[in-house]
């Protein structure tokens, strides 16, 4: 067995310091997101599922308890979330798995919505199921380490920014930091790596232009070349010589979709860490035990 190490997040310490503070008249939110949750189909050969003897990965329990209901906690303590979509195959199945979001529903509107052939086409229905209620907070089920706080940095950001849409990202530098041992998927910019923190905004129906866009590279999504191949061999060159830091690169990806699409850095380790193996399995729930270790001694 794989162990993983594994050491306290220090969020005091962790500074935002390449975008404006967020002023206290945003805090007042006018215009809250709608999150949407994209919790997979059933799969027999999911690296995570089949190990753990489910259909879903999003019901596996880590650290006693399911995935999926983990981010659904975290999205309802945010002021910033009105409502809460999850696109699913089984809500039988999810409702059995996890009996407290009946209990969250008493609080915020909760709706689950099937699955399409793809995640651009999920995405896309489940978008059209919450009746244009922009602007969009789109995550994943396996996003077990997703905190209010994550949630609340982002779409701060996402609102300051009034861009069509805005992708939450972690400098490397904080993944070396915290957990040096986790194994991430980096994008190689100019001065910095980055790794995707599985948080989308999108603001407005001009969004829509990046999600077909998307649709027509998703399975390229782990190949960094290939991604910024799809954007012109221009930006592929420059992603191999380093020649852009995150920001060009995202203006010269609005440049080829016709949309504003920027980066949102976040100052959180732990979110980049999803759970698509069994030793990212291992590591989230040492990090879950430990957060929990820490919040009974903080209470105590």
């Amino acid at each position: 067995m794989n162990e993983c190490e594994v050491r306290p997040f220090d969020y005091a310490t962790s500074v935002v310091d390449y975008l404006p503070t967020v002023s206290p008249e945003l805090k007042q939110v006018t215009s809250p997101f709608t999150a949407v949750i994209l919790a997979g189909t059933r799969c027999n050969n999911d690296p995570v599922a089949s190990v753990f003897g489910h259909q879903y990965k999003a019901l596996v329990p880590i650290y006693g308890q399911a995935m999926i209901s983990r981010v659904v906690g975290a999205l309802r303590q945010s002021p910033y979330i009105k409502r809460i979509v999850i696109v699913f195959d089984c809500p039988v199945s999810l409702y059995e798995s996890c009996p407290e979001l009946k209990e969250y529903s008493g609080t915020i509107d909760i709706k689950v919505v099937p699955c399409a052939k793809s995640i651009c086409e999920s995405l896309t229905s489940a978008l059209q199921a919450a009746d244009d209620m922009w602007p969009y907070l789109v995550t994943t089920a396996d996003h077990a380490l997703l905190t209010p706080a994550m949630v609340d940095e982002f779409c701060q950001k996402a609102l300051w920014l009034k861009s069509d849409m805005a992708v939450g990202l972690v400098e490397k530098k904080y993944l070396d930091r915290e957990h040096p041992q986790s194994k991430r998927t980096y994008l190689p910019f100019k001065g910095s790596k980055l790794s995707g923190a599985n948080l989308f905004a999108f603001m407005g129906p001009t969004s829509f232009k990046a999600i077909r866009f998307w649709q027509s590279i998703e399975k390229e999504r782990k190949k960094p070349w290939k991604l910024f191949s799809a954007f012109g061999w221009s930006n592929l060159a420059a992603l191999i010589c380093k020649r852009c830091t995150v920001d060009e690169a995202f203006e010269r990806a609005s440049n080829r979709l016709g949309v504003d699409a920027r980066a949102i850095r976040l100052p959180f380790a732990e979110a980049a860490i999803d759970v698509d193996s069994r030793s990212d399995f291992l590591q989230v729930e040492k990090i879950l035990a430990l957060r929990d270790t820490l919040h009974i001694t903080i209470q105590t």
